[in-house]
């Protein structure tokens, strides 16, 4: 039977504080069959065409944003789940920002650098190139196409109108269109809305179909949502009640089948009855979606300018190409907890959303200097460094396939999420990778290739080979093996017998790489021509998957000596399954820090459920970090000159620190808050002359093959690590190195490193004590909340906000109609949004529950550091 989150009992959400919560806290994958309703004969598919789903099920709450983070890595489209009450919110908009945004690690700007400067120096001719390879150059993830479902349609409150308005206004770059319109039924019907489907022969009685513009529609906040009108096929969908009195109810989910009329006859395309109102409402919306369309879409626009009608198969493949090129988010109602809306749903993931051949291969950063596997020409003066942007290019000799293009042969897969479970695993701990096929297969018993993404500035480790155990099936809570034992190119399996193997691990298979030109006949296929058997696929990489910075810190002890051992292991796993999850051990204290209170809370719980483990926690502390304000700069060269061990370390440095904007940063124009990025550090002409490296290679190359550079930028970086004000370690800053100098010249650098790393450091130390009071800051942690509570406890609820040091930005209040005396009185509710610092809504629950009576309700995430009052 069908699961409820209500019940407990659902199949995705299976771990055991999910189900007490109702809340999702890990991904979790299943994998089904959809036959789809839109594959009529003589339409645009064969009727017995399947789609295979596999669908990962993400968290909302921005505390567990990790989930979301490494399941976009690894989808071709996503479904964004919108409130019909609470339109959208803060934790939907971080997930919009998680689907469109075009970097799923940590360091963008290192790629886009590296890259310009692999381009910087190539002539005239590489134009051609570059254009041919423009799309897969702009970013190191293709954005996801989307669609949206407004679910909770059965809900009090729920206004279809405004949730479109909300996905508009509220997420960038968003197009919303819907597809779909809702349907209601109310019980009397007065005499001013007599118009309606109740006199029709063809739709149950006292039926009505709202406009997509009617924000304020009383027969919406008075009816009960039955079903939607499909405004592409022109028919109205309805759905039976659950363990209701009506006519025609069902017991449960399982047998909630829905019934679809077409408004209009199949041959003339006229309405079947003249004079129902939701065919009538549905033509006038189904024009205005032939508007939109035409505004996007080339085809669609012939149809409008030549006003003429076009057909289904027509307005569905308009609807798939924007979708593709996200120029537009479709969106659909339903009624998730009562089976209503959920087909049409996925009938429009198997019509608009795309197939792993419909997704650009995903960006390769080559790691080595092999290059006999690289087909395509290297452009002129182009760097050989290991993030040429050319490296997708492993192509078959026989036609134009990139390397991770599901029809390539050679295996390439991306480790996105590390389980651990007990008696499964196979490797000691029990470790299972999750992991998504880009090209090839993967099978039981094959040796694979782990190559694991380096940090820019940082040598990459030697690939490492292990042997998958078995494949394990993808249902939820519930993992079988897989029947064939092999996962093919588009699917996604977890592998078992992976001892070391982490998230955001590049997956190939050995034997593509050993003895290619030795195995005779080895990929051949008639006619002489080879699959790409003989090409050499070297060490690649993926660019790996984002993990958001903790925001709070917590301390931890065990009870025993004993404990505090199994405790350490246990949170090594944990840390290992949850990257945002970050741990430090000294020898009086184990720090755990997290995305937020929920996010340790979680943690905890699974120590106490898991490994049996009790623990006391301290009082929590948040992530403050310091910045400057202003650029600040030396006063020329300072000198560092002491004798230590009986070795003279020698150098001057001159440099300067200013604040760096960051790219990601999607703030409003009046907020102070900024995302946080890690230190840049640059070198300048004047010093890379002096240190004789290449003039316009990036830093991270010259830190790879300078030992001179590698000491001087460490020097940097450590010493941005340790702030002036307090112990915190600096953030959205870029150290500039003008200039160094030593008297014993390079030679005296190359030969003594440590001396010019001793003297950056001290540069930067002694610039930030001289400057400390004029220009550095102390960034606090912000949260955008969301509070919820009855209109009249609004002044009660602002005023404790302001003492917060809290900023409010929208009271919106709910309209005390009592429609007639049907409702109470101060039956409103009022919505207040706001950003308040984090120290200061610890433990917030509790302080608003008691401020209204258990009435207020508060959603809070996480939206950038702020400077410190």
């Amino acid at each position: 039977r069908a699961g409820s989150v209500d019940s407990g009992n659902t199949v995705t959400d299976y771990l055991p504080a999910e189900r007490e919560r109702g809340i999702t806290i890990q991904s979790a994958a299943i994998s089904f069959d959809w036959g789809w309703h839109n594959n009529m004969v003589g339409d645009d598919y064969d009727q017995t065409d399947n789609v295979a789903v596999h669908l990962i099920d993400t968290p909302g709450h921005v505390d567990f944003s990790v989930e979301v983070n490494r399941s976009v890595a690894v989808l071709d489209g996503a479904v964004l789940v919108v409130d019909a009450v609470a339109g959208v919110q803060a934790q939907t908009e971080t997930v919009w920002r998680a689907i469109t945004r075009p970097s799923l690690n940590n360091h963008p700007d290192h790629l886009k650098a590296s890259s310009e400067a692999a381009d910087g120096g190539g002539s005239g001719d590489t134009s051609a190139s570059s254009s041919k390879n423009n799309t897969n150059d702009q970013h190191g993830h293709e954005p996801l196409p989307c669609l949206a479902m407004v679910n909770k349609m059965d809900k009090e409150g729920c206004n279809f109108g405004m949730a479109v308005r909300s996905l508009r206004y509220k997420l960038p770059g968003a197009n919303p269109i819907a597809i779909q319109i809702p349907l209601f039924r109310v019980g009397d019907l007065n005499a001013g809305n007599a118009a309606t489907s109740s006199s029709s022969s063809i739709l149950p009685p006292n039926l009505f179909a709202v406009d997509v513009d009617d924000v304020s529609s009383s027969l919406a906040q008075n009816g009960e949502f039955v079903g939607v009108v499909d405004l592409v096929h022109m028919r109205a969908v309805v759905w039976p009640d659950i363990g209701g009195p009506s006519v025609g109810a069902v017991s449960n989910v399982d047998e909630c089948i829905p019934t679809v009329t077409n408004l209009l006859d199949g041959e003339t395309h006229e309405p079947v009855c003249e004079g129902c109102q939701v065919t009538q409402m549905a033509r006038g919306c189904r024009a205005d979606l032939v508007g939109h369309l035409a505004d996007i879409d080339e085809a669609m626009e012939e149809y409008y300018l030549l006003e003429e009608e076009p057909g289904n198969a027509a307005i569905r493949a308009a609807l798939r190409r924007v979708t593709l090129s996200r120029k537009a988010l479709p969106v659909m109602a339903g009624a998730a907890l009562r089976g209503k809306g959920v087909e049409p749903l996925l009938d429009c993931i198997a019509d608009l959303l795309p197939s792993p051949l419909d997704r650009m291969p995903p960006a390769i950063n080559r790691l080595d200097n092999a290059s006999s596997a690289w087909s395509g020409k290297r452009k002129k003066g182009g760097s050989k460094g290991n993030n040429d942007r050319s490296d997708n290019e492993i192509q078959s000799p026989e036609r134009r396939i990139n390397f991770g293009h599901p029809l390539h042969s050679k295996t390439l897969a991306l480790a996105f999420k590390v389980l651990h479970m007990k008696g499964r695993g196979g490797s000691g701990d029990g470790r299972v990778v999750f992991a998504r096929v880009y090209s090839g297969k993967i099978r039981a018993r094959d040796t694979l290739k782990i190559i694991t993404p380096p940090l820019p500035g940082e040598v990459p480790e030697p690939p490492r080979t292990e042997r998958v155990g078995s494949l394990l099936e993808l249902a939820g809570g519930r993992f079988d093996n897989l029947e064939d034992g092999s996962c093919a190119s588009g699917d996604v399996c977890a592998l078992v017998g992976l001892k070391t193997v982490v998230t955001g691990d590049t997956i190939l298979l050995a034997s593509d790489d050993a003895g290619n030109g030795n195995k005779k006949g080895r990929g051949k296929k008639k006619g002489g021509g080879t699959a790409g058997a003989d090409e050499h696929i070297g060490n690649v990489c993926l660019a790996g998957v984002a993990s958001p910075k903790p925001v709070l810190t917590v301390r931890v002890e065990a009870e025993s000596a004993e404990q505090q051992a199994k405790l350490s292991d246990a949170l090594n796993l944990l840390s290992v399954e949850d990257p945002s999850l970050c741990v430090e051990e000294t020898e009086s204290a184990t720090l755990l820090s997290g995305l937020g209170e929920l996010h340790i809370e979680i943690v905890l719980d699974r120590l106490r459920r898991e490994f049996g483990l009790e623990v006391t926690t301290g009082s929590p502390a948040v992530a403050y970090r310091e910045t400057v304000a202003n650029t600040i700069e030396t006063n020329g060269l300072v000198e560092y000159d002491r004798t230590i061990g009986g070795t003279r370390l020698q150098a001057a440095v001159h440099l300067m620190i200013e604040p760096m904007e960051c790219p990601n940063a999607a703030m409003s124009d009046n907020s102070s808050c900024m995302i946080l990025a890690d230190p840049i550090v640059t070198i300048g002409p004047e010093a890379r002359e002096y240190l004789g490296v290449n003039e316009e290679a990036p830093e991270e190359e010259l830190a790879m093959r300078s030992e001179v550079a590698k000491a001087l930028i460490s020097g940097c970086v450590g010493s941005l690590k340790r702030g002036q004000i307090g112990p915190y370690s600096l953030a959205n800053v870029r150290c500039h190195v003008l200039n160094v100098d030593a008297e014993g010249g390079l030679q005296g650098l190359s030969a003594m490193p440590g001396s010019l790393r001793a003297a950056a450091a001290n540069a930067i130390s002694t610039l930030l004590a001289d400057e400390a009071s004029s220009s550095c800051t102390v960034l606090e942690p912000t949260m955008s909340v969301e509070i919820t509570l009855p209109s009249e406890m609004v002044g009660t609820v602002l005023s404790d906000l302001t003492g917060r040091r809290g900023t409010v930005g929208d009271v919106i209040m709910g309209e005390d109609e009592n429609d007639g005396g049907n409702q109470a009185p101060g039956h409103a509710k009022a919505l207040i949004r706001g950003e308040v610092p984090l120290i200061e809504i610890l433990g917030y629950a509790n302080g608003l529950r008691s401020l209204t009576g258990g009435e207020g309700a508060f959603t809070a995430e996480y939206k950038g550091h702020s400077p410190c009052d």
